[in-house]
């Protein structure tokens, strides 16, 4: 049903479609729609000329409600010679779609951070995601093929906030490759909706629409929550890589990692090093910390020495996706280091940590949060 609605949404911004037909459609999805009020109940004025897109006449026209003494019935202007079609009461309940929930299902689906809101005729804001420091707006067009290039390109002034816009359309597709070009070098892309849509929980697949218009070469591309955001900007993160420490470790004194999926193994002096400095990152003060308070917990055997921050960089440089090992194990130049990526792209398995034969890396791994 969801797709009949927006290929009619296409034809016309406001249709109105009888309870009748809509049943026909799908009992089960109109009470969906009508629960999470996408289908409202349009109560029609007392003078209006009413119309029925159903049931029509055998030439395929819409009819025209009249009343008679008794009921109503429908007939076709165009052909006065066809018979009159009584009518029931759920052939004159009216419904429409409301743009404005729809749009809220599929926010509240995909994360979409913002405000929705029309910004003029039938072009509305959705509102925007964040991936690493780009931030994608979405806007809503009802008619895709109403809208020239120039008026397409125009939404970037339209959406200064924004990096990268993803135009969102009912069903039709920008299918003009030279103009998906354009648009592209413009950083702008569409997704028809009617395409796309999971239907039942209102995803969108809008990552990997999006994905080709922000990579960046050797830099992975991670979707950012407000918070998230929030955090970069404040603490100044300058990776977006993703660690997983699951707790294993196959042969005595090697820790098993996972660096954005890649494996890699460290010895426990290495690993007690990397798992303190986790430790820090999930405190969510930024993840600094001393190399003096690193030495007096016996971290590392010397405040003053490098060499255990340079061996640790080297064992997962490989598996970084920029390859910038000293950006991901940060010295400010104050003698503090970190891991410099977002404290939720870390995830570890706690219970195993705390089964590990060396009690100094136990002792780490009860203090990680739950």
């Amino acid at each position: 049903m969801i797709k009949f609605l927006l290929e009619e949404i296409e034809k016309s911004l406001n249709p109105l479609f009888c309870k009748k037909e809509l049943l026909y459609l799908s009992e089960k999805e109109f009470k969906i729609l009508t629960d999470k009020k996408i289908l409202v109940y349009s109560r029609s004025q007392s003078d209006d000329t009413e119309k029925l897109r159903f049931p029509r006449c055998q030439h395929g026209c819409g009819l025209t409600v009249l009343k008679t003494e008794e009921a109503y019935e429908a007939v076709c202007l165009e052909h006065p010679e066809e018979a009159p079609i009584p009518l029931e009461k759920d052939d004159l309940s009216r419904y429409k779609v409301s743009i404005d929930k729809l749009m809220f299902e599929i926010c509240a689906a995909n994360r979409i951070d913002g405000d929705f809101h029309r910004i003029e005729g039938c072009l509305y804001y959705v509102g925007y995601k964040t991936y690493n420091d780009n931030r994608v707006g979405i806007v809503f067009i009802s008619n895709i093929r109403k809208t020239d290039v120039i008026n397409l390109s125009g939404l970037k002034y339209l959406c200064k906030d924004d990096d990268v816009l993803l135009v969102l359309t009912p069903v039709s597709d920008i299918n003009d490759v030279i103009l998906k070009k354009q648009l592209a070098s413009e950083k702008i892309v569409q997704m028809s909706i009617a395409a796309r849509l999971n239907p039942q929980n209102f995803e969108l697949p809008i990552h990997e629409c999006v994905s080709p218009l922000l990579r960046r070469k050797g830099v992975p591309v991670a979707e950012l929550s407000a918070k998230q955001k929030r955090d970069y900007e404040n603490f100044k993160y300058l990776c977006f890589d993703k660690l997983h420490i699951p707790g294993a470790f196959p042969i005595k004194q090697s820790n098993l990692i996972f660096v954005n999926g890649n494996d890699t193994g460290l010895g426990d002096s290495l690993f007690k090093l990397f798992l303190r400095l986790v430790l820090e990152l999930k405190r969510k003060q930024g993840g600094w910390i001393s190399r003096y308070t690193l030495a007096a917990e016996g971290i590392v055997p010397d405040a003053e020495g490098f060499q255990p921050y340079d061996r640790l960089r080297t064992a997962i440089k490989g598996n970084l996706v920029n390859s910038d090992e000293k950006a991901f194990i940060q010295n400010d130049g104050s003698k503090n280091y970190r891991i410099s990526t977002h404290p939720d792209f870390v995830t570890y398995d706690r219970k195993k940590l705390q089964e590990h034969p060396d009690s100094s890396i136990r002792g780490i791994a009860t203090k990680l949060p739950r």
